[in-house]
């Protein structure tokens, strides 16, 4: 049960999107929040100001949360929210890592614009760092969003969970049931699998043996989900599955833009390791191209 979520705040308005979403989730899961900001050496002059700032954004959220607590009738029994602010100075990545190992919070939320996200920092710098060394999962939520996302009144959108038939990426398993049972319980999950097939030469004999190979990754791919989602099911969860052959990040990019999950979880290792299947390729791809949908990425603890 994730109990404590370290949100980041730079005080640009494209990252207080994820202000807004972290309130909601705080609502609706039941979590304490710790704001962080981190001031450069040279910002150091400026920490009181920027201290009132994220004091004052915590106290909002915490109000805020509890509000949508009530509206949403999570259950009384839960505490309270707790909120608190907290400006550090240093660099960044060391000081978003320290604070994380330090106060115990079980997940770190981002966004992927703005003036500290992901296209400022880099994935070669901060939120590489972040994501290849937390020990938590992140949430990357980008700027723009999906509003029937942030406010949660689509309830028919899936939470989508690409496997690629790794144990690495299987570690996810256990932390769809916690985050799903936490939320809501009939929240769809779709895991998908793509296999990518070899690509012959295109004679009329190698376009039969293209054909061939496809039906054989199909159907392997389907008992593989089939024996996957069978795990779900047993904690009470709602499954479905689909198999896809083509261009691992081509195909989850594609399925996300039909589809419009309310959520993507991914494991940060899979079937070709860090370097090749997250950033190297898929998610990387996958992270870059995708405009409206928050990703949660888990980093498996054989990792």
């Amino acid at each position: 049960m994730y109990k404590k979520m370290l949100v980041l705040l730079d005080g640009s308005k494209m990252a207080e999107v994820v202000f807004t979403y972290a309130r909601e989730l705080s609502g609706r899961l039941g979590l304490d929040l710790d704001l962080l900001h981190v001031c450069s050496i040279e910002e150091a002059q400026q920490l009181p100001m920027r201290q009132a700032y994220i004091e004052h954004m915590a106290e909002t959220l915490q109000t805020q949360s509890q509000e949508i607590q009530n509206e949403v009738g999570v259950k009384s029994e839960k505490k309270p929210i707790k909120a608190v602010g907290k400006v550090v100075v240093g660099y960044p990545a060391e000081e978003i890592l320290k604070y994380a190992d330090e106060n115990k919070v079980d997940s770190i939320m981002l966004a992927t614009h703005g003036r500290s996200g992901i296209r400022r920092w880099g994935l070669g710098s901060v939120a590489d760092k972040i994501i290849h060394e937390a020990s938590v999962p992140v949430w990357l939520i980008p700027a723009s969003l999906h509003e029937g996302i942030i406010y949660d009144n689509i309830p028919q959108r899936a939470i989508l969970v690409p496997l690629d038939g790794s144990k690495l990426a299987e570690e996810v398993i256990p932390h769809i049931i916690a985050l799903t049972r936490q939320r809501d319980a009939a929240t769809k999950i779709m895991l998908i699998n793509v296999a990518k097939p070899a690509t012959p030469r295109l004679s009329a004999e190698n376009r039969s043996l293209m054909g061939e190979d496809i039906a054989s990754l199909n159907t392997a791919g389907e008992q593989y989900l089939k024996q996957m989602a069978r795990k779900l099911t047993d904690n009470g969860l709602i499954v479905e599955y689909e198999q896809l052959v083509g261009d691992p990040a081509e195909e989850i990019v594609r399925y996300a833009a039909a589809y419009q999950p309310r959520l993507i979880v991914m494991s940060t290792h899979g079937r070709s390791g860090f370097s090749r299947f997250v950033f190297g390729s898929v998610a990387e791809n996958v992270l870059r191209r995708l405009q409206k949908t928050p990703v949660f990425l888990i980093r498996p603890a054989q990792a």
